[in-house]
Parts: structure tokens; C-alpha cells; sequence
């Protein structure tokens, strides 16, 4: 279980895919920004006890243990005494007191998150300077997973897909709102998003995070030593900053004048390819090789996955869209994105209850939907053909009250069977018509149960059974009577 994004374990291969800033001399092994991820949890630090306080009050937080560290922040569990409630804090590290640069962009962090009200980013409680001058923020605690973690347990691509794309339609919203405040996020990827147990879904880790009606910031200066004209160009306009496997070109290759909303929309189409494709849209095996692939917008890869993923085609249009190496053939901003991705789920649902529809008028069957409740959804024509009551007569009374006395108690065994997850059931029972005699209905049904739902089909075989009654009765008058013992006086 994670609190917050991946955080790779000391001395392990680095991962091609983790957020780099390669205009600090050792960020090649550190992550500036990011946040920590309980997955694996590190070693706990022992310094439990020490307490927080805010400017000029007294403390309200007793900080625990240390959960993990990132590449600005050793991030801490925390007890809110006057509430008490677990929370965290993030703590600038130690040696980046003499860091101007980094202490601001912390700062600048915790700016910019507090200004995020929206239920995608986790809430910001209090932000304060610790006795040795380093910043601090206390945040909402998040239990669950990464959706990096979510993705890579999938057995593979097609897997889940539809809840991944209502998780994809939550990121979408939580970008809306932060476009329409005019910040820009510039590291979205799976490791900076929470799953909560409860379905919660958080964007994280605003630590690159910028303000577009503010005065751009003065970019850091590059000191990483270029290996050859092409990893040279990603410091020629300024810092590089992100994750390379979903970096727009732009933001490859430093050029931070350039960087606005639509490097973000670049970043939704890369989360967007991985949920259809199963790999995001820069595949190498380290890091460098994955940066040269973005600063040179090397997509034909991800496109041909794109194409052979199988997705409906407005899905696979929309991550092409995002994914446009040229940032003007890009939506504006995600509330672009959001919109068509709505289009698409009217489009569907649309689309399915036309279906439906279409299956229930030409079915020839019975056709109904209910629930647990014991009630019908949904029915189709067939049953007032058949029964002779109308849909909403057929709809107002629990259905078992239309079921004869004598298989009342089977129908319910089979709802309990149903219940408890049995694949498919077939019975028989008896319904009541409209004029008060019964008819033999042989049912198919399956459940989902987490979702109190039943779907059966059923034949009037009525006819059937009274014929198979008659062949009975038929079958008993041929058989020969059994010959009669002759008892001799």
C-alpha cells in the first residue's frame, strides 16, 4: 500500500522512467520534488517525538517517524494532537539550506497547492520554518496506491480498462481546474497519481509546478556534463525537469519559454497511451535513452501501439491529439481534453442502451434487468405480450409476488445463489397473468452482485411442459399393469 509516488530504493538500477532535473549536478540520482511512496516503504528514521511549530505558535503536530524522502523533502507521518488525526510533512532536506534556487521552488510548492481547492489535490493544513530555517508543509494523509502501481499489476493492457479510464477522466478534471487557475503541473505521470482505498483520486507532487500570470523564473543553471550534441541540447535553453517517458519535446529540450498548459495535455496523452497500450509513449532502457527519444519526439512507436491497441478509435484520436510533437496541433488545455473525453462516455453510453434497447425490442425472450431489492429495472415488451400486465404494473410490486405460492421459496433459493456469486443459474418457476393462471417461465440469470444487479432471460414453455406432463401421463396409462400373484387355496 503507497501514500503518495514511487520512490526507488538506495543502490537499485535507476528507473528510466523517474523524474530527472538535469540542471543540478547530482540530480542524474536524485528527484528534485518528488514524494514518497509507501509500496516499498524505507527504513524508518529515529528521531519519533520531535514536534513542528508553526511561526510564532505553538506546535501543533508531533512528527514520527521519516516514511521516505524525495529529491527537496524528507516527508515524515505526523500526529495532528489538536485533532487527533494522522497527516503528513514534508521537510526541506538539510543540505539544500544553501540552495536558494531549490529553497525557493519548495517554497513555491507549498504556494501553489495551498491555492488548489479541488478535491484531486490533496488539501494543504499548514505551512511553516522549522528552528534551522528549513521550510515545512503539513498535508492530508492518503492512503492506497499509485496509479503506476495500479498499471503495473494489470496481467495486461486490456485489463481494467474502463475503471482506468474513469480514473484518467478525474486526472483530466483536476488539470481542468488547475489550467483554469492558470498553473501548470509539468510532471504528469503515474507515479505522481493516488488511488485512495475508496476510490479517491488525487493528482500529487506540484513540486515543479508553475504560475502562468506570474514573472517566469530565472532558470537554473545546467551543470551536467553533455555526453553528445543531442543530450547537450536539453540544457541549451534552460533547466530540464520532468519524467522523459512522458515529456513533451518541448520540455526536453529545456525550453521553458514554451512550456504552458498543452505540455501538461502532453503529459494526460502519455498517461492515456500506457492505460491503452500498456507502456508509455518513450520506451528505452535508461534514461538517456528515453530523454533523446523526447527531446526528438521519436512517437512512431507509440503511435503503431496506439493504432494496434484494439481501444475504441476516439480514445486512441484523443491520445494521438495529446501526444502531437508540435505543441499547436495539441488541445489548448485539459479542459479541452475533459470535454471530448465526455463526448466519448455520452457517445458509449449512448450507444449501449441503443443496443440494449435494440436487443430488448427484438428478442424474442423475455428480457428483464433487476435487482437484490427483489424488484424488476427493466423489462422488455415481451412480458406484458405474454403476462398481459402493463410494464409499470409489471414494475410497482416485487416480482416474486407475481411467482406461484408453490415456487416462491425456489425462487429465493436462487437469488441467494446468485447472491453468493454462482456464474449462471437456470430454473423454472410459474408467473401469475393477468387473467390469475400460471405460466411456466424457464429462466437463465447472471449476477453482479457488487453492483445489485441480475440479468435473466426467460421462455414461455408452457406448452412444453404440458406436454411433457402429457407424455408422462401417456407413458404411465401404456405401461403394462404388473401381472397379479394367483394365490392357490
Amino acid at each position: 500500500m503507497s501514500l503518495h509516488s514511487r520512490l526507488p530504493v538506495p543502490d537499485s538500477e535507476p528507473d528510466p522512467n523517474k523524474t530527472i532535473d538535469l540542471s543540478l549536478a547530482d540530480a542524474p540520482v536524485e528527484d528534485i520534488g518528488e514524494i514518497v511512496n509507501l509500496d516499498h516503504l524505507l527504513e524508518a528514521a529515529n528521531a519519533p517525538g520531535d514536534t513542528l511549530p508553526g511561526e510564532g505558535y505553538p506546535s501543533r503536530f508531533a512528527i514520527g517517524d521519516e516514511v521516505g524522502r524525495g529529491g527537496m523533502g524528507e516527508v515524515h507521518s505526523c500526529c495532528d494532537v489538536h485533532l487527533n488525526r494522522e497527516v503528513i510533512a514534508k521537510v526541506l532536506h538539510r543540505k539544500y539550506l544553501d540552495r536558494p534556487d531549490v529553497v525557493a521552488r519548495f517554497r513555491e510548492e507549498i504556494r501553489i497547492t495551498s491555492q488548489l481547492e479541488h478535491s484531486g489535490v490533496v488539501p494543504l493544513y499548514e505551512a511553516g520554518t522549522l528552528p534551522d530555517g528549513r521550510p515545512y508543509f503539513i498535508m492530508q494523509r492518503i492512503w492506497g496506491l499509485t496509479l503506476r502501481a495500479v498499471l503495473d499489476e494489470r496481467p495486461n493492457a486490456n485489463e481494467g480498462r474502463t475503471r482506468l479510464l474513469k480514473i484518467f477522466e478525474q486526472i483530466c478534471h483536476t488539470m481542468a481546474y488547475a489550467h483554469a487557475q492558470r498553473i501548470i503541473h509539468r510532471d504528469l505521470n503515474p507515479s505522481n497519481v493516488m488511488i485512495g482505498l475508496f476510490g479517491q483520486v488525487k493528482v500529487m507532487d506540484w513540486g515543479l509546478a508553475k504560475a502562468m500570470d506570474e514573472a517566469r523564473r530565472r532558470p537554473c543553471t545546467p551543470t551536467v556534463e553533455a555526453d553528445d550534441d543531442e543530450t547537450a541540447a536539453l540544457t541549451k535553453f534552460g533547466s530540464v525537469m520532468g519524467t522523459p517517458a512522458y515529456m513533451p519535446p518541448e520540455q526536453a529540450t529545456g525550453d521553458v519559454e514554451k512550456l504552458d498548459e498543452r505540455c501538461d495535455v502532453f503529459g494526460l496523452g502519455a498517461i492515456l497511451c500506457e492505460i491503452l497500450t500498456g507502456q508509455p509513449p518513450y520506451v528505452q532502457e535508461d534514461r538517456k535513452g528515453v530523454l533523446k527519444l523526447a527531446i526528438k519526439a521519436q512517437l512512431d512507436d507509440a503511435y503503431a501501439r496506439l493504432d494496434a491497441c484494439r481501444a475504441d478509435r476516439e480514445l486512441v484520436a484523443l491520445a494521438k491529439a495529446c501526444l502531437a510533437p508540435n505543441r499547436e496541433d495539441r488541445p489548448r488545455d485539459a479542459g479541452v481534453v475533459i470535454d471530448r473525453l465526455s463526448k466519448y462516455f455520452d457517445t458509449v453510453l449512448r450507444q449501449a442502451e441503443g443496443d440494449l434497447l435494440r436487443f430488448f425490442d427484438l428478442s424474442l425472450d423475455l428480457f428483464c434487468i433487476a435487482s437484490f431489492d427483489g424488484f424488476f429495472h427493466r423489462i422488455n415488451d415481451n412480458f406484458s405480450r405474454v403476462l398481459g400486465y402493463t410494464t409499470a404494473e409489471l414494475l410497482a410490486k416485487p416480482f416474486i409476488s407475481f411467482v406461484h405460492p408453490e415456487d416462491q421459496q425456489r425462487t429465493m433459493g436462487v437469488m441467494a445463489q446468485l447472491d453468493q456469486g454462482f456464474p449462471l443459474v437456470r430454473f423454472r418457476n410459474r408467473y401469475r397473468d393477468v387473467r390469475g393462471t400460471y405460466r411456466w417461465f424457464e429462466w437463465t440469470a447472471k449476477a453482479v452482485p457488487k453492483d445489485d444487479v441480475i440479468f435473466a432471460a426467460a421462455r414461455d414453455v408452457t406448452e412444453q411442459v404440458m406436454l411433457e406432463e402429457r407424455l408422462k401421463k401417456l407413458e404411465a396409462d401404456a405401461a403394462p399393469e404388473p401381472a397379479r400373484e394367483t394365490v392357490v387355496p
